[in-house]
């Protein structure tokens, strides 16, 4: 299994790529993310030196208000602006004339704007337990409803992280949930995990919780992070901030992974099979033909 990229890469190499044209020249383009985040990334017709990057998704409205202006004021400083209207951020940065020694420092800064605006709410609730205060629940709404993170850090000596996990295919059902279960198993030094379909002891009292979509089904899951100190505290609480986040992706891109996998094995199989039958095939004998003593020929009816 692999961790996905905290840095963007889309991002990171248009900046590179820009920052290093000799003339200045227009770029214009929208992506999406894998979780349904919207990039614009653009120059203005009459400034084509100046490249802005604008950003929005679900959630980002919710991570605004937990601490991520705070942190992209810090990371960003003066290249953060005021937003492009339809988005929730925009960072903007003079592109010509850039020293080539910090063209790939600025390139891997812009790309880290998503990871850094989800972050902020884990180093909020990090840093303020760290410092011996307290705080509510925390409630960010990822995409919808059905998928959202809880942050709370009402105990003296851990924080805890809820995701709820929304599986729209019955397949990702029966994948994610043995994937989760392993995820269960104690591995030293790293955060405690725990998954089920019911809502988690520390979600009681949280309104509006996602429910399963019919009585008895198992489409929205709960998985737990119980972070400790050495998870809270110096480097590795930006650590934490940045891989966490990255849940939601991390699991489904690693079960459309395994889904893919299993449909490469089922092909060859049946390649295979079909192989094993057509050697096997028999050719149907073909009726001889005779001849007489006066050398005519005749089939045997």
């Amino acid at each position: 299994m692999i961790l996905l990229d905290s840095v963007s890469k889309l991002i990171e190499n248009t900046l590179l790529e820009r920052m290093r044209e000799e003339k200045p020249i227009a770029v214009e383009f929208k992506v999406a993310d894998f979780d349904g985040a919207r990039y614009h990334i653009f120059t203005h017709a009459e400034n084509k030196s100046e490249l802005n990057i604008s950003f929005t998704s679900a959630a980002a409205e919710g991570l605004l208000k937990n601490g991520g202006q705070e942190e992209l004021k810090k990371l960003y400083g003066s290249a953060l602006v005021a937003p492009e209207s339809g988005y929730s951020v925009t960072i903007r940065y003079t592109v010509d004339g850039v020293a080539e020694a910090e063209q790939a420092k600025i390139a891997n800064q812009a790309g880290l704007l998503k990871t850094t605006l989800y972050g902020a709410p884990i180093i909020s609730a990090c840093s303020k337990l760290e410092s011996g205060g307290t705080g509510p629940i925390i409630d960010i709404t990822l995409r919808d409803n059905q998928e959202r993170m809880w942050i709370r850090q009402d105990q003296k000596d851990s924080v805890t992280v809820v995701f709820s996990i929304a599986f729209s295919d019955p397949d990702d059902v029966v994948i994610g949930k043995v994937f989760l279960q392993e995820l269960k198993k104690s591995v030293s030094g790293a955060p405690s995990v725990d998954f089920r379909f019911d809502p988690p002891g520390e979600l009681t009292g949280v309104a509006n919780l996602p429910r399963q979509r019919a009585p008895g089904s198992q489409d929205v899951g709960y998985v737990t992070f119980v972070l400790f100190d050495r998870h809270y505290t110096g480097a590795a609480k930006q650590k934490s901030a940045t891989v966490l986040p990255t849940f939601r992706n991390y699991l489904h891109y690693h079960i459309k992974c395994a889904k893919s996998h299993l449909h490469t094995r089922m092909r060859t199989r049946v390649e295979e099979s079909i192989k094993v039958l057509n050697r096997a095939k028999q050719e149907e004998a073909q009726p001889k033909e005779k001849k007489t003593a006066a050398g005519k020929t005749f089939k045997r009816q």
